[in-house]
């Protein structure tokens, strides 16, 4: 897909980029420098990706004021089921570097946060697996809005040298037609993807940064147990090397000494020379 067609912010130069995780998660990427990508449809928030209907929903009855032309535009593209062959897993990462939302999400007892320098990570990232897609999640509405009617009204009219008027109305005539079939396809993909990267304007603390990568045949699919069900995710090794890691911080939970004296002693031993911070927020229960 053209990328004029999915816009995404990407990280600042020279800015940091934080990973929520477990002992676990921090023990698999430190000694065996491996990232976990969760599948899409697994992610923690049940609504994520019917999220982005409710916005094409807003944006197609405002721009296209034929109902009749508005349902079959939809029921030819979004809810069209001719692409569900594709299946995508999902990296994710915060701009916040202590946030009580993150750390109530990925254990507080448990948990730790590493901060690596952008720019180094998603080239060592890159450099390991074929990244589909990668930004900052949107979630103000009126930029979500802003996004699609952007594609509607602007990319595809342009892509097809046609105005949406009339892409709509050939599909009237023929729903089969050229150009409308290519529309909905179009129009099918962006929504895929923005679908993986709206996100509800209550989760904008998070200030979330995610890697999509895309199933191959090829690719293996691993399992782990969460909340009594099996999570599929997708292993990215990256390079022997060590990672370019800033600093790592202890959950608001897990301020014993030996959380923070047992990391510093790891981070040793495997040649970094990162500190190690405790939380700032203070937990009473």
């Amino acid at each position: 897909m053209s990328g004029r067609q999915v816009k995404l912010a990407r990280a600042e130069k020279g800015s940091i980029l934080y990973h929520y995780t477990k002992s676990n998660g921090i023990n698999g990427i430190i000694n065996h420098n491996c990232f976990w990508a969760t599948k899409s449809d697994f992610l923690n928030d049940p609504n994520e990706f019917s999220h982005i209907q409710g916005i094409i929903d807003d944006v197609c009855r405002e721009q296209i004021k034929d109902p009749c032309l508005k349902e079959m535009f939809l029921a030819d593209s979004i809810y069209s089921d001719q692409e569900k062959g594709r299946e995508y897993f999902v990296l994710s990462f915060s701009k916040c570097r202590d946030s009580i939302t993150m750390w109530s999400e990925f254990g507080s007892k448990t948990g730790y946060n590493i901060g690596f320098r952008s720019d180094e990570i998603i080239a060592r990232i890159e450099e390991a697996a074929e990244i589909a897609y990668h930004g900052l999640v949107v979630y103000s509405t009126k930029k979500q809005h802003q996004l699609i009617r952007r594609n509607l009204c602007n990319y595809l009219p342009n892509l097809l040298r046609m105005p949406l008027q009339d892409i709509l109305e050939n599909g009237r005539n023929n729903r089969q037609e050229r150009t409308y079939v290519k529309a909905c396809r179009k129009f099918q993909k962006m929504a895929e993807v923005y679908a993986m990267f709206f996100k509800h304007e209550g989760f904008a603390e998070e200030q979330e940064y995610r890697f999509i990568f895309k199933k191959r045949k090829d690719t293996a699919v691993y399992f782990r147990p969460k909340d009594g069900f099996m999570l599929p995710y997708i292993e990215i090794p990256l390079s022997d090397r060590n990672l370019p890691i800033e600093e790592i911080m202890v959950a608001p939970q897990n301020h014993i000494d030996l959380a923070k004296n047992g990391m510093e002693y790891m981070l040793r031993t495997k040649g970094y020379t990162a500190k190690v911070a405790l939380s700032n927020i203070k937990l009473r229960y």
